[in-house]
């Protein structure tokens, strides 16, 4: 609250208390009335304003002397008993039992606070550091990648160009990931969430197109027209990766569908696949060490997904209870949280 309506709320105050206390010379039955509303409205100012330990002890003197006074006045007269003087101290305790209670709130909000903020700084930092990684790594990579290619020409054997092959395809696998980490990266950087309507089911299509000729699988595609507000960029990263994990665990002559539906909430998007399974994917061998498909991924594509739904307010799940195959699912708001056009 500003520092001026603060002043105006407290001098507001007091002229009420100060009218209340006028009031009962005119009105003296009043008096129980008055007495409770004095207390009640202080501790609704305090409760709003949260004043300093000297102004809270000043103004609770204040208080008592001044409706303890106007409650003597009432003994001595004969209309109230001597036992209603109590009532000062008791509503003084109480008032000091809710302040206690008021400062021991903003305190432990303060600590919350400060968690998140520390929270906040540590999520910064960390794609801080990831961007950073990335761009780093790509220029020695593309460097390692030219030399490992002009030398792979020069060489007179076969041996030597295998060897190199593994180089390349470990370089590949380098960039890649630091493409991934970029993207993964971007999917939190809500400076840069750019909303718009997005749909579905022409993304669906248009995903579908790009990866058939490059994957021998069996593809079908179940792609209605379904609007939703996003980002369309990073809907279509996370379904690319929902699509490379299928191609991932998947042979020849296995098939992965898309799908796309409007619900109640909003849209669902699916990849569906009859491949090894998700679950099996990640079992160990029998030599207790992770699969082999398991191991040619870099573990970032279900993190991006997970990190582009949750922007959008949506969520992520995996069914695992299948026999055979993998269906992930995206859930996908109508609207993403903030509202209003891209940031």
């Amino acid at each position: 609250m500003p520092a001026e309506r603060r002043r105006l709320l407290f001098v507001g105050w007091v002229l009420f208390v100060t009218c209340s206390q006028l009031l009962l010379f005119v009105v003296p039955s009043l008096e129980t009335v008055v007495f409770h509303l004095v207390w009640v409205s202080m501790s609704i100012v305090y409760g709003i304003q949260g004043w300093s330990t000297r102004r809270t002890a000043v103004v609770l003197i204040a208080v008592a002397l001044v409706t303890g006074t106007a409650l003597g006045e009432f003994v001595t007269r004969g209309s109230a008993g001597w036992d209603e003087l109590a009532e000062v101290p008791l509503m003084a305790l109480v008032f000091l039992a809710m302040v206690w209670h008021v400062r021991r709130r903003a305190a432990a909000l303060a600590e919350i606070q400060g968690l998140v903020e520390r929270e906040r700084r540590a999520q910064d930092l960390k794609e801080l550091f990831v961007r950073t990684c990335s761009h780093e790594m790509r220029t020695p990579i593309t460097v390692a990648r030219c030399y490992a290619e002009m030398v792979q020409n020069e060489l007179p054997g076969p041996q030597g160009k295998e060897d190199l092959d593994v180089v390349l395809d470990e370089l590949d696998r380098l960039g890649r990931l630091a493409g991934r980490l970029l993207v993964l990266a971007d999917a939190y950087e809500s400076t840069e969430f750019d909303r718009g309507p997005v749909d579905l089911g022409s993304l669906l299509r248009r995903t579908l197109q790009r990866w058939r000729p490059a994957s021998d699988r069996d593809w079908f595609v179940d792609a209605p027209s379904v609007l939703v507000e996003g980002d369309e960029s990073r809907i279509e990263a996370a379904l690319d990766a929902l699509v490379e994990n299928a191609v991932k665990f998947t042979g020849v002559g296995d098939a992965i569908t898309l799908r796309c539906r409007a619900t109640r909430d909003g849209a669902v998007i699916e990849v569906e696949d009859t491949g090894i399974g998700f679950a099996r994917s990640r079992a160990d061998d029998e030599n207790g060490l992770p699969s082999p498909s398991y191991r040619s991924g870099t573990g970032l594509g279900l993190a991006i997904v997970r990190a582009v739904v949750e922007r959008h307010g949506g969520g992520l799940t995996v069914d695992s209870e299948r026999p055979t195959g993998s269906l992930l699912r995206m859930r996908l708001p109508p609207h993403p949280p903030g509202g209003g056009a891209g940031h």
